[in-house]
């Protein structure tokens, strides 16, 4: 019966209030009596002080002795109530499998979806917070001005926190602020020996104020009196066991290969850096022991070593900044200014120091770090999951209306034996709230189940402790109550609003209004097309770079450290190698250079008729080029018995393009800056290839068999034989043992080398996938329950077209046309959202991209089409099959 909206009523709210204090045994009375008041006082005094009067009444009956009427006799039924709810949760979950079974499990993927990105989001802020001096930490960095990256508009300014050897010195000597100091060293690796064992060991090496500033516990060993002693070593209890077993490991001597042989002592055992630490090690050395250290000691204009300071409590940071940059001014050489800022533009700085907390260098993506993270990723992969909650939410509404109907008849008599609509409200919502934690049961279990694989992913090293374990709990319980509250909203007041006249004699209809479900299905495609259609750009981008034509051979080609330091020893060993295997029928070619792939780089700057140029430079010799299968467009290779060649150049075309050279093999390039002569020779051209990652355009760089003004061949590289790979690498292996019996035997492949290079990309674009399968899940999922709904909604209509001949294709068609249209639509909405994503974002770090085509879109929509065609059509099928005779007496 519909209100008569002109009659005068009394506040909803007030009579809201008054049902949820009344006792049940009171409520008819105490309302009926104030109704009548509210009538008379509208007569006399008009509706809008009526409705007040009739509120401030309401507050008269909110005393004690009403609200606690029948206290023991409310608890005892509260009591059997909530009993009475489990059994009915329990008998209707069990009666309707599917849709328990469809609900359980999405609101499950959903919250272990989001429960995995609690655990990624969680350990990217983790980073460095163990340690106790957190707060007074940092690191110092450089920032210079950029010419060319100003010329394209982008940022002008470099970040970078290599720094000159002599700063952190000089800051703690000088600077009132600076408590600690340390310089640290990354990268290092040698050759360690004790007794029989003979292995590669990486190694850092950093200042004593390292173990004063830095809380990595020492397990043994003398924190105070570490690093006295340039023969002193550090070492991780992995470490120390790998070489010395059970022994105590203090005080044992051993011996390590760097730039020569070095007798060190252990001093220490630290505890191994936990995963979520910015810095690593498995050994530690004194950076004074270190011979490239002893190298640019004094040199300002050398930028090689990371600088940690450990500030005083109450530092203003502003104020050290400026006292870091009035120390650089005081002691860089005229030289190194100049050269700083001889393409500076006016207005801009040319370089400035300055500081990163110990808590920011994990999320600080500007300054690059061995571990460095974007922050934009947990943010896009808070937002998905946040989304794809929301779905899983909008699922169970979708889900529990389809099957209301089917619940008429229990309402209905629910109603009749004295039910209130709150006290069904509650039942439903309790039976939501028990699916929503059975769905975090089984949501727990598949976070335990999957942790592996998503930190394969990620590359993560997420572990659940029991603390961790207790923490995920207590997040999953409030999301789970959460979830279950707000899905079991809208649908326990739909079902407890079914009129019981209506429902047991008959006249109720079981059509559901559902115009809402087309902006959910549009809103749910929506988000999974865009997912879909980044994934498969993601996808071909990554299958772009791995197929790519590189310009060289980088198939079967072993990468081999020569182990011997930056000196002479490592171009005996590539020759030593190179005619051990000639003639070896799985050995096909031998070469040396200073960097491979991915290994390292060179890079010198130079000026030119006044103008500033720069190139990368590699070291190789004369087999390089022809083992890599690199063209040569113009000139010759290297030949070492020509004694000229010895200063000669091979310059790819991005340097001749640079330098506007019309006849390159008649130019000279005085790379050097010497102030006699023309310079090198260039003797060859070879055609561009890809020395650098495809984020990078092809820029200039020269070869040089230079070892003196170059550096030496450290790297082997070995082209064996295709078919047996194992084996010739076996075979390698022998040849090394005997050749270098005191060294270990270590390699990689090129091909892995250069795909090591976006590692990140990578794991970015595993990530987007995982997303997108449990998006695609969750959508599939509400897609079902939604058509479910349009096939409850027209099941006499199904009935009476049978009934008049409609053969089960054109039902089919019927049912389904409209969802087919409506994820269409999404796909329309999504494909430029998406476009302009992945273009602008994520595509534009390469500079050698894959061309996104109308094609990757129409394969991306025929996909989703697929999936939402799969979905939907159970509901249609079923309804199809039904007996026009059942569906006709259905309504």
């Amino acid at each position: 019966m519909n209100k008569d909206r002109s009659k005068p009523s009394p506040p909803e709210f007030a009579r809201n209030f008054l049902e949820w204090f009344c006792p049940p045994a009171l409520y008819e009375g105490v309302e009926g009596d104030l109704l009548e008041e509210f009538e008379c006082d509208v007569e006399q005094w008009g509706e809008r002080k009526a409705r007040r009067r009739f509120f401030l009444n309401v507050l008269r009956f909110f005393r004690p002795e009403i609200i606690l009427r029948n206290k023991l006799s409310f608890a005892v039924m509260n009591t059997i109530m909530l009993g009475n709810y489990i059994k009915v949760a329990a008998r209707n979950i069990a009666k309707r499998k599917l849709y328990s079974f469809i609900n359980a499990f999405g609101l499950s993927v959903a919250i272990a979806f989001c429960t995995l990105i609690y655990l990624f989001v969680q350990d990217e802020k983790s980073f460095d917070q163990f340690q106790v001096n957190k707060d007074l930490i940092y690191r110092i960095h450089d920032t210079g001005f950029n010419l060319e990256k100003y010329k394209r508009g982008e940022d002008p300014y470099e970040r970078f926190a290599h720094l000159p050897a002599p700063l952190g010195y000089a800051a703690l000597d000088e600077l009132a602020e600076v408590q600690y100091m340390t310089r640290y060293s990354e990268g290092g690796e040698g050759v360690m020996r004790f007794q029989d064992k003979i292995l590669k060991q990486k190694y850092i090496s950093v200042d004593s104020g390292f173990f004063r500033m830095f809380s990595f516990p020492i397990l043994a060993g003398d924190r105070d009196h570490l690093f006295r002693n340039l023969s002193d070593a550090v070492l991780t209890p992995a470490t120390a066991k790998k070489y010395f077993g059970d022994e105590d490991p203090i005080g044992k001597m051993f011996t390590i290969d760097i730039e020569g042989e070095k007798t060190l002592r252990v001093a220490a055992i630290i505890q191994a850096p936990p995963a979520n630490s910015s810095i690593n090690f498995e050994m530690i050395l004194p950076i004074e022991a270190n011979p490239w250290f002893v190298r640019n000691r004094e040199r300002w204009s050398n930028y090689s070593y990371p600088t940690f300071i450990q500030v005083y409590p109450g530092t203003h940071l502003k104020t050290l900044s400026d006292n870091l940059n009035r120390l650089y001014e005081k002691h860089v050489d005229v030289d190194t200014k100049k050269w700083r800022v001889r393409n500076l533009v006016p207005g801009f700085k040319g370089y400035e120091y300055g500081l990163t907390a110990l808590n920011d260098i994990h999320l600080q993506k500007k300054i690059d770090w061995h571990k460095v993270s974007d922050p934009q990723y947990s943010w896009i992969l808070g937002g998905i999951a946040i989304l794809i909650l929301i779905i899983a939410c909008i699922n169970y509404i979708a889900l529990a209306l389809t099957t209301s109907a089917t619940r008429r008849v229990e309402v209905g008599i629910r109603k009749v034996v004295g039910a209130h609509r709150k006290q069904l409200v509650q039942q439903f919502g309790f039976e939501s709230i028990i699916l929503a934690l059975i769905s975090m049961i089984i949501g727990l279990a598949l976070v335990a189940l999957f942790l592996p694989f998503f930190n394969q992913f990620t590359g993560k090293n997420i572990e659940l402790t029991i603390i961790g374990m207790l923490k995920v709990s207590g997040v999953t319980l409030l999301l789970s109550m959460l979830v279950g509250v707000l899905a079991g909203i809208y649908p326990s007041l739909y079902l407890s609003g079914f009129l019981p006249a209506a429902v047991l004699k008959g006249r109720f209809t079981s059509r559901l209004q559902a115009n809402f479900t087309k902006p959910l299905v549009v809103f749910q495609f929506f988000l999974s097309a865009s997912m879909i259609i980044c994934s498969v750009i993601m996808y071909r981008q990554m299958k772009y770079i791995t197929t790519k034509d590189l310009g060289f051979d980088k198939e079967q080609v072993l990468v081999i450290g020569t182990q011997t330091g930056w000196n002479e020893q490592a171009d005996r060993a590539v020759e030593k190698f190179r005619n051990t295997t000639k003639g070896d029928p799985s050995i096909q070619g031998v070469a040396g250079a200073n960097f491979s792939f991915n290994g390292g780089w060179s890079r010198n700057g130079f000026r030119v008729n006044g103008e500033d140029k720069n190139a990368y430079v590699y070291r190789v010799d004369p087999e390089y080029i022809p083992l890599l299968g690199i063209e040569l467009v113009a000139g010759r290779n290297f030949d070492e018995r020509i004694a000229s060649d010895s200063n000669a150049l091979i310059v790819n075309e991005a340097l001749v393009k640079e330098m506007n050279w019309a006849d390159p093999l008649n130019e000279h390039l005085n790379w050097r800056e010497d102030s006699v002569g023309l310079g090198a020779k260039i003797i060859g051209v070879v055609k561009d290839y890809h020395f650098m990652s495809l984020e990078r355009k092809i820029e200039p760089m020269f070869l040089s068999i230079n070892k003196r003004e170059v550096g030496y061949t450290t790297t082997i590289l070995v082209k064996i034989a295709s078919g047996d790979i194992p084996g010739n690498v076996e075979h390698v292996k022998e040849i090394w043992t005997t050749l270098f019996p005191d060294k270990p035997f270590g390699y990689t492949f090129v091909d892995e080398d250069v795909a090591h290079q976006y590692a990140s990309y990578t794991r970015w674009m595993n990530i987007m996938g995982l997303s997108t399968t449990f998006a695609i899940i969750i959508a599939c999922l509400g897609l079902f329950g939604l058509a479910g709904i349009n096939a409850v909604n027209r099941t006499k209509e199904i009935g009476i077209r049978k009934v008049m001949g409609a053969e089960l294709a054109s039902i089919f068609v019927l049912l389904n046309k409209q969802y087919i249209a409506l994820s269409a639509i999404a796909f329309v909405i999504a494909t430029p959202i998406s476009w302009y994503i992945m273009t602008k974002w994520w595509l534009a770090d390469f500079q050698f991209k894959v061309e996104v085509g109308w094609e990757l879109f129409a394969l991306s929509m025929l996909g989703g089409l697929s999936l939402a065609l799969i979905t939907v059509s159970y509901h249609a099928i079923k309804a199809a099959l039904i007996n026009p005779a059942v569906t006709l007496k259905y309504e």
